[in-house]
């Protein structure tokens, strides 16, 4: 576990008790109780932290099931940032059954392409390791993306950033890597196409298009 300081999109918060959470109006559907009662977790979401209410995210068992709400910042306990799970090799704690599916198989195999690289792993790879929860999905209906976060700090060409691409997509399951520094991020793919002059930036306040996607995302 890591100590909480900071804390960014994509990291995994826990918490002890539902009332930590501010829900709004509206109160829980069944499956995010479910969801919590097997594991008190949730996902932090880009915008600013208001009245020490962190943006946060509750995941079902589903795609559609997602709820917005806020964690008040002394209530959480425990933060998995992405790369934790890759420095602590947490697919190795799941069940060799869990490990042998093909997103788990193909993240074994990309550590190595991506060396030399900050990088982490988030969605629903990153929650199952998380809780041991049966998240990622693989079957007729849904093939889980690998949702790969890597750091802006090195910057590369974009025909290096379509190499980079092309060997991570090579398992079966398909890599989406979003750049990100704090709370700025793009698409590498978006960025490797090289379709438009500009490429879409998320950031707390909302999206927005520039010319240099790096030089942007790194800017305090």
């Amino acid at each position: 576990m890591e100590s909480i300081k900071q804390v960014w999109p994509h990291d995994l918060l826990t918490f002890n008790k539902i009332s930590d959470l501010v829900l709004g109006e509206n109160p829980l559907p069944e499956w995010a109780k479910d969801s919590l009662a097997k594991a008190k977790i949730v996902v932090v979401r880009r915008g600013e932290i208001d009245n020490n209410l962190i943006p946060v995210g509750i995941r079902g068992f589903q795609r559609n099931e997602r709820l917005a709400c806020f964690l008040k910042k002394e209530r959480a306990v425990n933060c998995y940032s992405p790369d934790y799970f890759i420095k602590k090799q947490l697919w190795k704690e799941l069940p060799p059954a869990r490990q042998n599916i093909p997103q788990f198989q193909a993240l074994i195999k990309m550590v190595p392409l991506l060396k030399g690289f900050k990088w982490g792993i988030g969605g629903s790879v990153a929650y199952e390791m998380a809780t041991g929860m049966k998240i990622v999905k693989n079957n007729s209906e849904h093939i889980s993306d690998l949702d790969v976060i890597l750091s802006a700090t090195k910057e590369i060409s974009v025909s290096q950033a379509r190499e980079l691409l092309r060997k991570i997509n090579l398992y079966g399951v398909h890599a989406d890597v979003q750049v990100v520094h704090g709370q700025k991020g793009f698409s590498l793919e978006e960025y490797a196409a090289g379709r438009n002059k500009k490429v879409l930036i998320k950031t707390a306040t909302g999206p927005i298009l520039v010319e240099n996607p790096w030089n942007f995302v790194r800017k305090e």
